[in-house]
């Protein structure tokens, strides 16, 4: 059988054997490009039912954590970022960036709103929270510096790159920091490589013609939940990508294809090295297992909190965990929602009242933490 798929990396048509696997929800091919070999999953030809996944089966645990209360510790949260020692919120309209540790204990500001050195005037696009060397990286929307501190919150020092950024995105590995962000027409670089240390620039990446964009509407995603792996969405195209920071190269790793007559927008993201999510918008959640070659509809029920529907998208899945911040009174409702459904069975109950008679109304967020597993160890569907 011959698949004709267009990957928009090399912005040209392949014609590839592809050979689909058997069993139910299996709707996967394989084609390779330039090398590479890119994993495809056909969504028309996805069965329509969903499977329902316990948590358990992505993450190794999970605790729910109440961030302290007090005035310096409210936030409008975006995006949380959970590392083995800390918890850092990134807030939605310019507001100074949140540190707390795992027990929940505010911390600082990290930074602060101003035009000075180490202030940041406009919404953070991206953090990055070293444990070992106790240092986080901010980066702004737009501009041409990563703003690095201590987990003191206090200001240590510019990354300065050679090029203004647009939304940029980031991945630290053996003292390199890679930056990639949205290119613009007249860019030089769509990826850039930094040693931490002297902030020297070490390699460059000159933008590929199907990632240049002429404005911010678009939107750079990435996880970072898989050692050595910088992987990343760019909405200019409809596939996963990789940057092989040894190679300097971009290699797509992923895509969906779907009927001529709908083109659904997708955004996908990597747990581990053997599954994928990819959100459909305005149709659910599609995981798909590597290792099995199998995909399927799912949504995801926390069974280490009564079995309540858990959100899954890319907010949640990041820096190697699963992350759900959440106002208390929100999750009273939810539990309350939970509670009343026939589905619910007494041992779901018991857990879920115990987990109310912790909450207060008025409290700060709490956030529901698990560490996600490295690989599928059991089939999910």
């Amino acid at each position: 059988m011959k698949l004709k798929i267009k990957v928009l990396f090399a912005a040209l048509f392949y014609v590839c054997s592809s050979v689909h696997a058997q069993g139910d929800g299996s709707t996967l091919s394989e084609v390779t490009v330039k090398g590479s070999k890119v994993t495809v999953c056909s969504l028309n030809r996805l069965k329509s039912n969903t499977v329902t996944i316990p948590l358990s089966s992505l993450v190794e645990n999970c605790t729910l954590v109440q961030l302290e209360t007090n005035e310096d510790a409210y936030f409008k949260p975006w995006f949380t970022t959970v590392t083995d020692k800390y918890i850092g919120v990134r807030q939605q309209g310019g507001n100074p960036y949140k540190l707390f540790d795992r027990s929940g204990k505010f911390l600082c500001d990290v930074g602060a709103i101003g035009q000075g050195p180490g202030e940041y005037s406009i919404a953070l696009y991206d953090d990055l929270i070293d444990d070992k060397s106790g240092l986080i990286y901010l980066a702004s929307m737009t501009g041409d510096k990563i703003l690095v501190y201590n987990v003191s919150g206090k200001f240590v020092k510019n990354i300065i790159a050679p090029h203004k950024l647009k939304k940029p995105k980031l991945y630290l590995s053996n003292n390199i920091l890679t930056v990639v962000h949205m290119a613009f027409n007249g860019d030089k670089a769509i990826a850039i490589q930094f040693d931490v240390n002297t902030g020297k620039v070490l390699q460059e990446l000159a933008p590929p013609t199907q990632f240049l964009v002429q404005n911010f509407d678009g939107e750079i995603f990435n996880t970072r939940n898989v050692p050595m792996i910088f992987d990343f969405l760019h909405t200019s195209s409809d596939t996963l990508y990789h940057f092989d920071s040894k190679g300097n190269m971009i290699i797509p790793f992923f895509t969906m294809t779907f009927n001529s007559s709908e083109k659904p927008w997708k955004q996908y993201y990597q747990l581990n090295k053997d599954l994928l999510l990819t959100n459909v918008f305005g149709k659910g959640l599609v995981a798909t297992d590597l290792k099995n070659k199998t995909s399927s509809w799912i949504k995801v029920a926390n069974d280490y909190y009564g079995n309540m529907p858990m959100p899954a998208g890319i907010v949640q899945f990041r820096n190697c965990y699963f992350v759900h911040n959440i106002q208390p009174e929100e999750l009273m409702s939810e539990i309350e929602k939970r509670l009343a459904v026939s589905s619910c069975t007494e041992k779901d109950k018991q857990i879920l009242k115990k987990t109310l008679l912790t909450l207060k109304e008025n409290d700060n967020n709490v956030v529901f933490i698990g560490k996600l597993k490295s690989e599928v160890k059991t089939k999910l569907f």
